[in-house]
Formats: structure tokens, sequence, C-alpha cells
């Protein structure tokens, strides 16, 4: 059974795009632009494509009643047509809708495709920190709203193995002469933490050498208040032999250019060792992942891109291409080039690569003059790995910010070895950094505060507003609302605003129960669920149409009903801000109305079952898209 509501609007939309040639998902945007409520539910700009609309009008009513769906009244007003439900008729359908087993859900789509989103992708070299949280939270969210769409959504995390990170995390591991994962298990302690740690030491001890080396004794001191505060963080006596160890090397770049080269290779013993250290690595974040109900298809390692020919094929590709060419010494594409004959002579290819204006770019070199290769020149390869492996209608991939060169470099690399469809149908999905107050973060000194870290405070805070709230609650019971709500203030304010804008997270105001949080709309389900319990079962077959006729509820209707389409523009968009802003209205919306229209003091019985069933809708509505925020619902709070 149709929705009704949904049923409208699409039939609206149709007949609109079919009498006027217009994109029917053009038509879409329109309808679901806001406008005010006391002059319409939704609204289209006929002015723009005809001047007469009295013919369209005609027939959008006689589409809507061979549909059996007399629903709405149209008005041209201002060079726009309003659509305004009559909220009667509408709630009848809506009772029967419910009744007959109806759910409030996203609305699919027609054109439904294969998506591959890849997100996270930390370099597996310290836990998963507040950094990563944002890129993590929008990532799985967007997953969850291209899925509810309709389509088939591949959820991928790349480990970056081969950088120069990891190498000097290796490097450390071989000096203490431990296996990472039975060492983290000996002095238990997570083992992304351990490897954290061992990073941190190395690389800061590595920077003092050199330091010292040009005679930077200023830098070289501040190095060395870094050592002694991760001295003072040893988990088990290590500290003094890696450090020794690390001072003792003639060479420490050639040993890492050596543990590069041979890894690139695939050569024991570096390839067990790095092997194995990364695996650990990755233990904690699936631990940490998990908290937070993030899961991934495929955890595609970058050394498997290269060991399996890929970056080869993609160098050989590029070798006789004619956009070929070397660049100080080493193999490169011309890019300049391919932007002046590609991208700026096709108008569709320039508005989607949408080049920066004035911004020059470079040769992209792909191999070094010692024959070692470059992450782009690796991403490229994956690129293409990723199209192929699931036949990807798109790939988006929620990177920083501060990666749009490489990024671009990659679509463009893409574009001239001859990939255009994939080079159109890359998504770089980009976000600014997660700030905290007092707070600054430094992975190679090993300053920064990890995803654990964060939700155990979130959740000890709100084990004391519980207790404070209830104090004959258990601890068992407290602790486990609290973990949920620690999940739901994350996952809300990772993607409360739009990716672009820098977010400060302040852990007091993320955890407010009574505005704009994470458990602000988890309280607001758990309030509409009481009420439920209250009144018991619905009787659908007693509930009076003209219940609609009060202005908050009939508001309150149209807000909820709107959901399917609000998740829906949000996925398509990829907006999930824009979910996050409707839910907080309808909470906003529900609790104003509840506190002034009692549904269990009701007297009117056949009301009563009306207000009944519009917190019901509430619910349900809220229900889904907590689930596609990625935020728990609780029963209690």
């Amino acid at each position: 059974m149709d929705n009704p509501f949904v049923k409208t609007i699409d039939i609206i939309a149709d007949t609109i795009s079919n009498e006027l040639k217009v994109n029917q998902e053009e038509v879409f945007r329109f309808l679901m632009e806001p406008v005010k409520e006391e002059y319409a539910d939704f609204s289209f700009p006929i002015k723009r494509f005809l001047n007469k609309p009295e013919d369209l009008i005609f027939k959008i009513y006689n589409n809507l009643d061979s549909n059996n769906l007399k629903l709405v009244d149209i008005e041209p007003v201002s060079g726009f047509l309003n659509f305004k439900f009559k909220e009667e008729r509408l709630f009848e359908k809506i009772i029967d809708y419910v009744k007959n087993g109806g759910v409030i859900k996203t609305k699919k789509s027609d054109k439904q495709l294969t998506i591959v989103v890849e997100h996270t992708s930390a370099n597996p070299i310290h836990p998963l920190h507040m950094g990563h949280t944002r890129n993590t939270c929008i990532g799985d969210t967007l997953s969850r709203l291209l899925s509810a769409r309709g389509h088939k959504v591949n959820r991928r995390f790349y480990i970056d193995d081969m950088g120069r990170q990891v190498v000097i995390a290796a490097l450390g591991f071989k000096i203490i002469n431990e296996n990472p994962l039975e060492l983290s298990k000996r002095v238990n302690i997570k083992p992304d933490k351990l490897v954290g740690w061992i990073y941190a030491v190395s690389s800061t001890t590595l920077d003092a050498l050199e330091a010292k080396k040009k005679n930077n004794m200023e830098e070289a001191e501040k190095l060395a208040a870094v050592l002694t505060k991760l001295k003072s963080q040893d988990p088990s006596n290590l500290f003094d032999k890696l450090f020794s160890g690390l001072s003792s090397l003639s060479d420490p770049e050639k040993e890492i250019s050596n543990i590069m080269l041979n890894y690139e290779k695939g050569l024991d013993p570096e390839k067990s060792l790095i092997r194995s250290m990364t695996k650990s690595v990755l233990n904690g974040f699936m631990d940490t992942l998990n908290k937070l109900d993030i899961n991934f298809d495929n955890w595609d390692w970058e050394s498997d891109i290269v060991w399996n020919g890929l970056v080869d094929n993609v160098i050989n590709l590029a070798k006789n291409n004619k956009y070929f060419t070397k660049f100080k010494d080493a193999d490169a594409l011309d890019i300049p080039s391919i932007i002046n004959e590609l991208v700026k002579n096709d108008q569709q290819i320039s508005k989607i690569i949408n080049l920066p204006k004035g911004f020059e770019l470079p040769p992209l070199i792909l191999r070094r003059s010692d024959g070692s290769t470059l992450y782009t020149t690796r991403d490229i390869a994956y690129s293409i790995y990723k199209f192929n492996e699931t036949k990807a209608d798109k790939v988006i991939n929620v990177i920083g910010a501060d990666q749009r060169l490489p990024q671009l470099q990659i679509r463009l690399a893409l574009l001239g070895l001859g990939f255009k469809k994939e080079a159109l149908n890359l998504i770089h999905y980009d976000y600014e950094i997660v700030r905290l107050p007092g707070k600054s973060m430094h992975g190679r000194r090993g300053e920064y505060v990890t995803l654990d870290e964060v939700i155990e405070d979130i959740k000890n805070k709100a084990v004391e507003e519980l207790k404070n709230r209830n104090p004959n609650i258990s601890n068992d019971s407290a602790n486990e609302i609290a973990e949920k709500i620690a999940v739901g203030t994350l996952r809300f304010s990772m993607v409360q605003l739009n990716s672009m804008k820098p977010l400060t997270f302040d852990i007091s105001k993320a955890i407010n129960l009574r505005e704009n949080s994470g458990p602000y709309l988890q309280y607001t389900y758990v309030r509409a669920l009481n009420i439920l319990e209250k009144h018991g079962k619905i009787n659908y077959d007693a509930i009076k149409n003209d219940t609609i006729n009060h202005k908050l509820r009939r508001s309150m209707l149209i807000k909820a009903l709107k959901f399917p389409l609000i998740a829906a523009k949000a996925a398509d968009d990829l907006s999930p801000e824009d979910l996050v802003s409707y839910l907080v209205s309808l909470s906003d919306q529900f609790n104003q109305w509840y506190e002034n229209d009692s549904v269990i003091r009701e007297n009117d019985y056949g009301i009563k079952e009306g207000k009944a069933l519009l917190v019901e809708l509430v619910k349900n509505t809220l229900d889904e898209g907590l689930y596609l925020l990625g935020i728990p619902r609780l029963n209690k709070i």
C-alpha cells in the first residue's frame, strides 16, 4: 500500500515534469523548497515556466482524481502554484494507511544505483581520535541514507599501510624486537594505543636527532620536553630501549627508505612486520567503531593494490598515453595539458570537475626516480579498482578538505588516462576539522584525544546526569543508557553542520537533553514512546477525522508526513545536516504540542485516539530518522 501523502506529491511532480518537459528531479527540488505554512504545504514557481497554469492545474487535479487522491487544493498566487492539503481527507487516508500496516520510510529512488562510500580510512599508526570522528560519522550516515533511498551501497575502508608514518612506527617495533599484538596483550593496553605511543616516540626522537644535527637547539629542546612527557606514558619500560636504538642508527633516513622500498616489493621481514603491526591497529579501530555501530563491507590494503600489479598497470598505461611526461627526472602526467585539452573545451566536464579559478596545477609525479610510487599514484589505481570491483555508478570519498588538491589531481589523471566515467563520478566529500576547546592535536607527538576517551567522558557525564534525575537508578541501567547517550551525542554533533563549516565539539552543549542535540532527539523519542505505552493500543476505527482541525496538530501531521521526502532529498544532496535540522524541528514541534494539548487527559475518545495516532506518527518518524543518523533509540531516559 502506497503512502498517500508521498503518492500525492509524486503525482504532482510527475504531472508538472511531463507537461512542462522539466526534469522530474528538478521539479521535486522546487517542491521541497521551504514555504510558509499559512500559505501552502508545498509550492512550485510556475512563472518560470508558464504564464497561464490553468490547463496544468486541471491535469494535476485529473491525475490525482484518477488515483483516488482528492487531497489537495491548488491555487496560483504571485507566480507560484500553492498546494495545500485538505487535512480531514488526508488524515482519513493516513488512518487507513497506518491501520493496514503502512510505515513512514524514506522514499525510494526511481533510479537505484551502486554507490561506493569510502570513509574513515585513518592511518594505522595510532587510535582513532576526534580528528577522525567527523569523517567516520559522515561516511556511515551517508551510507545509511543512500541505502534507505534504495541504492546498493558498498562501504570501504582503505588501509594506508605504505606511507612513511607506518614505516616509522614499524622501525620502532623493529628496534624493540616485539610483536605488536602480543606486546599489547602482555601489557594490557589497546593495540592501537600502543602503536600510537611507539610511533610518537620514534617520530619525535628522529626529529630531535635531526634538529641537533642541524644545530637547531631551540627545536631540539622543545622535542626533548615532548620526549620527557612520552617517557612518562611508557607502558612497559620500552622508552630507553627505543630511544637508544634510534639514536644509534648511523643513517635513519636510509633505514626508513629501505624498509619502505622492501615493503613495496612485498619482501620479508618488512612485509610480516608491517602487516602484523597494521592488523593490530585495525583490531583497535574495529573495537572503537563497533561502539558507534559502524561497519565496513571491505577493508582494502594499499599494499595489495601495489602487489597485485594495479599500480604498475597505471604506470604502463600512462607511459603509452599522450599526456605522459618527465618532471624532475620522474615519471609524470602532464596535468596542465589535460586541463587545457579535456576540461576547458568541454562544458559538461568543466562543470563537474569545477576547477578553482586562477589555480595552476603542476604535472603529477607517478613514480620517483628511485622506483618508488607516490600515494596519489596508488590512489589512482585504487579508484579504478573500486569502480571495477563493484561495477559502481558513483564512488564517494569522504576525505578532509586538506586533501582537495590530491583528490582533484586524481580525477584529472583518470580523465587523461581515458577513464572519463570514473573521473566524472568520483566525488570528493570534503569536510573541515573538529576542534576541542582547550585541546590541540599532533599525532607525531602523541598529542590527541582518542575517540575511546571522548565516548567514555560523555558516558560518565551522562551517568552523572541520569543519577541526578533519578537517584534510584541502578548502576547497570545508568551505564547502559549512558553508553547510548554517548553514541547519540557524538553522531549527532558530527553531522549537524554543513561539512564545510569547522566544528567545535563542546561536550556540555552536545549532551543537552533540552535542545538541538542527539540526546534531545533520544529524549523526544522516549517521551513519545511513554505516551503510547500509557495510552495503550490505538483504536483506529474510533478516530474522528476532525481531530486534525487544530493548528498545531495539523502542522505536526504535515511535518511528520514530509519525512520520506526530506530524507530522500538529504540522500540525493548528500546533506545529512538537512535531516538533522528536520528532526530537531519536528521534536520542537512535538514537545510544544504535547505540553499544551495532552493525549492522556483528552476527554473526547475519538479525538484522543486521533491524537495518539499523531504521537505514533512522530514516534515512527523519529525511529527511522534516528536509525539513519546512527543514533541508538532508548526505551527510557
